[in-house]
């Protein structure tokens, strides 16, 4: 790990003692066939005799990673060394212009004394470095997630860029490096400031990690004195985000529109005040924790005997954890956590790390379950144990991928408020950890980094998928995210030695899934928008917006990715059913209002208008999703996970032959219909034992269209009075029916309400009623809305 060396630490140039000897003799002393000391850079025989003293491997070196290692270590303590002279340099100088001007204006900006064009004096008298804005190729035709996000058109999907740089790019003596998205033009008259002067990365490892269970509130609640304020500088609360500087002393990330970004500029001695407000209060999270009694176990937790822990095959859990659930939500970087699991590498400090391998453990038995299981829920209480609302005091990366395990958990075992709940709090955590940026200059090692943004990106997709699925409104931001997508590598590419990020491979790896998903909401979110919004769009916008944003996703998607490896299916599928339910959602209002219409007897919508070519996608992305679900189900292992995300996609596919064939048993498309039904019910029959929930599933759709589903094609038994007739209840009862099936967890009473405020459904679904005037693409009315 590399550390920044004090700029008051002399630099000792090496000597030439030091260089050592060389592993073979020289060429002069193996020709004579003499003895030879190897002494670099010269041996003693060819000294004393003035010979020409040559080594022939001097240009020749060992091709072995040992060998290598310690060839990079020596060219990074050397670019270390040579940049903190550089500082110092400069450091000098800014004093120097500093004392001989003896004028530092406070009020204003304005040039110093004898300063160049291309130099300017900033309020607290430092000397800025000249400002050149140089051209990055990397980034000419890249955009960031938020631009991304915005963009009118996608035609490609480029990696989404990063402003952060390794140190080894950190700074050149004769520019600085221009890697912000946006850059002020930079006049002759005006001083410029750069954005990452307000914006300061961390100066070590710990990220934007805080602790704010300070010992004076633990003191105070045991009605101990605290020390006097006449004895130590006290460690002030700031709650106005404008007091504390230092960025190392836990305060948590502060951005450029903090107080604390300007006061940073207006101190010079910031960073060391700084560090005394925080001297003798920095504590590890659990400092203060209370030691339970009954703490015990490898990995300890309060209810290790009260949940009979012991009896858990807790690095079974594990390893079942990373081999199936792992695979699609890569949160967890795994050769990391077994170091720490094993005891390797420490583990870190508090108990949020305790949890999270209690997590791992409950998800692990979980989704790898083929039957009936509950032991997952006794480590879910032994996570819970590891955690309390004190937690939520301290901010640390181990802590927000606990919440966010613990929020997918709690959707999976049917408490979604719960879950949702939980995932508020990770979301609003890892913002404060600064997850969602990144920074110029920082000196984080790539592997660091990279698992900053795997679980910034995992959190998005849980986040999204969430909102999604209760049809609530997003929360997730959708600006201000500067945070590069997850690199598509194996972990033997990017380890903790590795200086720099690999190169990105072109197959699917453990990573390929989240980048996948993260693509697909950053393309589809303002769709999403749009969708739940209270002026519906018209078929011919969706169909647009579906062109541009999902078409092209799904081609880029579609043709980077060919071969699947066995083991990536699920991963793969479960991005195949979710881009799919996502077109259904989109266009089943169109779907549901024109078999309506045809109840009423209003005429055919025309197949080759917008909203003829959205219910014709509607229908076929249906179809497409189950017959892609139950491919999936034939030919691939049953677990609970397989079986949890099958069953959720399938019976929200199932719905729209459903309501085609409620009321409109007739049509020509109707014998599909059944088939699509028939295979749906197939399906939830062999999934009762992995997922007792398809037993349900399987009723409701028995109770709403069995009574069609055994009418025979046989002209023979052809029983007209079941197949011409659509049921007998009225569209606004079939709509609360369509509703609560598409939303089982919402309440009729009150989501209803709050989802549908304004009549706008029923403005939508008017030509339902007899006499009404029809709606759509062929007719005046929608043309106008």
């Amino acid at each position: 790990m590399e550390q920044q060396l004090p700029l008051t630490q002399p630099f000792v140039a090496p000597s030439a003692s030091a260089l050592g000897l060389n592993d073979q003799s020289c060429n002069e002393c193996r020709r004579r066939k003499g003895r030879c000391d190897r002494q670099l850079p010269e041996c003693g025989p060819c000294a004393r005799n003035k010979r020409h003293c040559l080594y022939e491997r001097h240009s020749k070196t060992p091709l072995t990673r040992k060998h290598l290692t310690s060839v990079e270590e020596k060219l990074r303590q050397a670019e270390m060394r040579a940049r903190q002279m550089e500082k110092r340099a400069q450091m000098a100088e800014a004093r120097l212009a500093h004392e001989s001007s003896q004028l530092v204006p406070m009020k204003g900006w304005e040039p110093a004394p004898g300063a160049t064009s291309g130099e300017r004096t900033t309020a607290a008298g430092n000397l800025a470095p000249p400002l050149t804005q140089t051209c990055n190729p990397a980034r000419e035709g890249i955009r960031t997630p938020t631009e991304f996000n915005n963009s009118p058109h996608l035609a490609s999907y480029p990696e989404v860029p990063s402003l952060w740089q390794y140190v080894d790019e950190e700074f050149d003596s004769d520019q600085q490096i221009a890697t912000s998205p946006i850059l002020p033009e930079v006049s002759n008259n005006e001083p410029h400031v750069m954005p990452h002067e307000f914006e300061a990365p961390p100066s070590e490892t710990d990220d934007f990690s805080w602790d704010e269970q300070s010992s004076a509130d633990h003191y105070e609640s045991h009605h101990v004195p605290v020390t006097s304020e006449l004895e130590d500088e006290p460690n002030v609360a700031d709650g106005m985000a404008s007091l504390r500087i230092d960025t190392e002393g836990g305060s948590g990330y502060l951005g450029m529109a903090s107080g604390a970004a300007m006061l940073r500029l207006l101190l010079p001695d910031a960073e060391h005040r700084g560090q005394r407000a925080s001297h003798g209060h920095q504590r590890t999270a659990s400092s203060f924790e209370p030691k339970s009694v009954v703490d015990q176990g490898y990995v300890p937790t309060p209810v290790f005997e009260a949940r009979r822990i012991g009896e858990i095959d807790l690095d079974a859990a594990i390893a079942s954890y990373f081999a199936v659930y792992h695979l699609s939500y890569p949160i967890v970087h795994e050769p990391t956590f077994r170091a720490q699991y094993s005891q390797v590498i420490p583990r870190p400090s508090g108990r949020s790390w305790y949890a999270l391998a209690y997590m791992l453990g409950a998800i692990g038995l979980f989704t790898t379950a083929t039957g009936h299981v509950t032991r997952d829920l006794d480590l879910f209480e032994a996570a819970k144990a590891n955690i309390s609302i004190g937690s939520l005091e301290s901010g640390n990366l181990p802590l927000v991928q606990v919440l966010v395990l613990m929020s997918n958990y709690l959707q999976k075992r049917n408490k979604p408020n719960s879950g949702y709940n939980y995932l508020g709090l990770a979301l609003h955590m890892a913002m404060g950890l600064g997850l969602h940026k990144e920074f110029q200059n920082w000196r984080i090692t790539p592997l660091a980094m990279e698992i900053r943004r795997r679980v910034w990106w995992c959190l998005q997709v849980f986040a999204v998928g969430a909102m999604v699925t209760f049809g609530r409104p997003l929360s997730w931001p959708a600006h201000g995210i500067e945070v590069a997508l997850p690199l598509n590598v194996d972990d033997r590419d990017l380890t903790n030695v590795s200086p720099s990020l690999p190169p990105a491979k072109s197959g699917i790896t453990t990573y390929s899934a989240v980048a996948a998903q993260a693509r697909f909401h950053l393309a589809t979110n303002d769709i999403y928008t749009k969708v739940i919004s209270v002026n519906f769009p018209t078929a011919s916008e969706l169909l647009q917006l579906d062109e541009q944003r999902i078409e092209a996703w799904r081609l880029l998607w579609h043709h980077d990715q060919q071969t699947v490896p066995p083991k990536y299916r699920l991963s793969r599928s479960i991005m195949e059913w979710r881009f799919r339910n996502f077109r259904i959602i989109m266009y089943r209002p169109f779907v549901i209002r024109n078999v309506l219409q045809q109840r009423a007897g209003k005429p055919t919508v025309n197949p080759e208008s917008p909203t003829g070519t959205a219910i014709s996608r509607c229908l076929h992305e249906a179809h497409q999703s189950i017959t892609s679900i139950c491919s999936f189900w034939d030919s691939n292992e049953h677990n609970r996970m397989a079986a949890w995300y099958a069953l959720y996609f399938l019976f929200q596919a199932s719905l729209i032959p459903i309501m085609s064939l409620r009321n409109n048993p007739s049509s020509e498309l109707a014998s599909s219909w059944r088939d699509q039904i028939h295979t749906v019910i197939r399906i939830l029959d062999s999934m009762m034992t992995v997922n007792p929930s398809s037993r349900e599933c399987r009723l409701v759709i028995l109770r709403l269209c069995g009574d069609f589903l055994h009418i025979s094609t046989d002209p023979g038994n052809f029983d007209e009075s079941l197949s011409l007739h659509p049921v007998e209840e009225s569209p606004q009862t079939q709509l609360s029916g369509v509703y609560a099936m598409m939303w089982p967890s919402a309440s009729p009473a009150i989501d209803t309400d709050m989802m549908m405020p304004d009549d706008s459904w029923v403005d939508f679904f008017a030509s339902t009623q007899p006499g009404q005037t029809l709606l759509g693409d062929e007719y005046p009315v929608d043309e106008a809305r």
